[in-house]
C-alpha cells in the first residue's frame, strides 16, 4: 500500500508544481516559514543547519530508536526530522504525512538543505499527501516510534492536538512504542496536551525544551 501511495504522491506533487520557480532565496525562505512556522533558525542566520539539527534531534528522540523500527511522522516539512532519524538508525519504513503540497514540492525538488532532500528519496521513506486528521484512521498498521511535528502553534492546529486525534495516533503504537510530540511554547496548550496524553494512558518519560526556545516536546511510551 505504502509503495503505491508514495508513487502517486510524488507524481502528483511533480505534475502539480511543474514549472514552479522562486524569484530568490528570500521568497523561498518566506514560503517555508509561512508553511512550517520556522525550523529553529533565526532571521540573522536563516536555515542554520546546526540550530535546525539540535531542534530536530529533540523532536525526533533518536536516542531511543533502533535499527529496523517502523516510524510514522506527522508533518514532513523539509525533511529535517527524517534526516535526524536516518542519521541515527536504519528504519525498516518511514511513513511521513503532510497536508501541504507546496512544502512537499520544495522538500523534494527545491530543498535548500541537500541532505534533507536526499533522505526523502530513500527507498524506505513513504510520503502521504493528506490531512493527517482524516487519513490516520485509514492506516491499518502499528509503529515502533511516532513523531508528531504537526505544527509550530498547537492552538492554530487544534485538530492535530485534539483528544480524538491523539487517541487515534496512540492506537497506531505498538505496546512499548514511543511517541515524541511537539507541544509549542504556550503554557496552557502544553498543559492540555500533557493531560490528554496521561488520560489516554501514556507514560510520560520527559518534557524537553527546544534549544534557544520556550517551545517544548513530550517524550512518552505506550505501556
Amino acid at each position: 500500500m505504502y509503495d503505491e501511495v508514495d508513487g502517486i504522491v510524488r507524481r502528483i506533487i511533480s505534475e502539480k508544481h511543474k514549472g514552479t520557480s522562486f524569484r530568490n532565496f528570500s521568497e523561498l525562505l518566506e514560503i517555508i516559514d509561512n508553511i512550517t512556522g520556522g525550523l529553529g533558525y533565526t532571521k540573522e542566520e536563516p536555515l542554520d543547519v546546526v540550530r535546525m539539527g539540535l531542534a530536530g534531534s529533540v523532536i525526533a528522540w533518536p536516542e531511543v530508536l533502533r535499527n529496523g523500527d517502523k516510524v510514522l511522522e506527522i508533518g514532513t516539512g523539509l525533511g529535517r526530522t527524517a534526516y535526524v532519524v536516518h542519521y541515527a538508525v536504519k528504519p525498516s519504513i518511514y511513513v511521513t504525512i503532510d497536508v501541504s503540497g507546496e512544502i512537499l514540492f520544495i522538500a523534494l525538488y527545491k530543498n535548500p538543505i541537500k541532505v534533507y532532500q536526499d533522505v526523502l528519496w530513500r527507498s524506505d521513506v513513504k510520503i502521504i499527501y493528506a490531512d493527517a486528521t482524516r487519513i490516520i484512521k485509514c492506516l491499518n498498521d502499528v509503529f515502533d516510534h511516532i513523531i508528531h511535528d504537526g505544527g509550530p502553534n498547537p492552538r492554530r492546529n487544534k485538530k492535530l492536538y485534539s483528544m480524538n486525534f491523539l487517541k487515534a495516533l496512540v492506537k497506531l503504537l505498538k505496546p512499548g512504542g514511543r511517541l515524541s510530540i511537539f507541544i509549542g511554547s504556550e503554557r496552557l496548550m502544553q498543559e492540555r496536551i500533557y493531560t490528554s496524553l496521561i488520560e489516554i494512558g501514556l507514560r510520560i518519560i520527559e518534557t524537553k525544551s527546544l534549544p534557544f526556545s520556550k517551545a517544548r516536546v513530550i517524550h512518552a511510551v505506550k505501556p
